[in-house]
């Protein structure tokens, strides 16, 4: 009987145990869960930042772009077109005070542009005989060499900057005149319209021929925004 009476107490103790054992086993499942659902929670967190990130990101790429279209291609900058309206650029080259600037795009328009590439022309001229000044202090014993090469464009440079005094003398002038009695100022621009006009050509065309050497064409970068902003500074720088 007392036999019968442990064994039975053993069993009741296994069956405790073993109870304890299945809730513990339970709670841990549960534990289980919750982090996985948390890691969850978290990894979906992660996941909406980025999207929103990215939808961010497309939206200003989409403002962006839109921007560059209208500014191309709806709105006149153009010097050439008839609509167009002016706009004061840094041309550092030329001397002329922006409302002579101004008077210039209105009245010479082709004129105008020739300026801008006088412009862009000097810096070309001005970044060429910077690189030859720099091989120059590198190797000092060969002066005769860099000397030689940089009088070249030296020479370019000056018959240019000289061109541009001989338009913007005339063109201070005209101003001055046009403001003072409108015309007489009218009849001098349209006599002297062709005549500042070829000046300016065969002066940029003659440049030209020696500056070709030097422009290497750059490549067009991909993307549609990149690409035309790419375009616009190549238009108006």
């Amino acid at each position: 009987m007392l036999g019968f009476g442990k064994t039975k107490k053993k069993e009741k103790e296994e069956k405790k145990s073993n109870k304890k054992k299945e809730q513990k086993a339970v709670e841990g499942s549960k534990e289980d869960k919750d982090d996985s659902k948390a890691v969850k929670k978290k990894t979906k967190k992660r996941f909406s930042k980025k999207i929103i990130f990215i939808i961010l990101l497309i939206l200003i790429a989409v403002g962006a772009s839109g921007y560059v279209v209208y500014t191309i291609y709806f709105t006149s900058n153009d010097p050439f077109a008839q609509d167009a309206k002016y706009k004061a650029i840094d041309l550092e080259h030329i001397n002329l005070p922006n409302e002579m600037m101004e008077f210039t795009f209105t009245n010479f328009r082709e004129l105008y542009i020739s300026l801008i590439d006088f412009n862009k022309e000097i810096r070309l001229l001005n970044k060429e005989i910077e690189r030859i000044e720099s091989i120059e202090k590198k190797y000092p014993d060969q002066k005769k060499i860099t000397d030689k090469e940089k009088k070249v464009w030296e020479k370019v440079k000056k018959t240019l900057e000289k061109t541009i005094i001989k338009i913007e003398k005339p063109i201070k002038k005209l101003y001055v005149l046009l403001s003072v009695n409108r015309e007489q100022g009218m009849e001098q621009i349209q006599a002297k319209k062709s005549e500042l006009s070829e000046l300016a050509t065969n002066a940029l065309k003659s440049a030209n021929e020696k500056t070709l050497k030097l422009k290497t064409e750059d490549k067009v970068p991909e993307g549609f925004i990149k690409r035309n902003i790419y375009k616009l500074k190549k238009k108006f720088l």
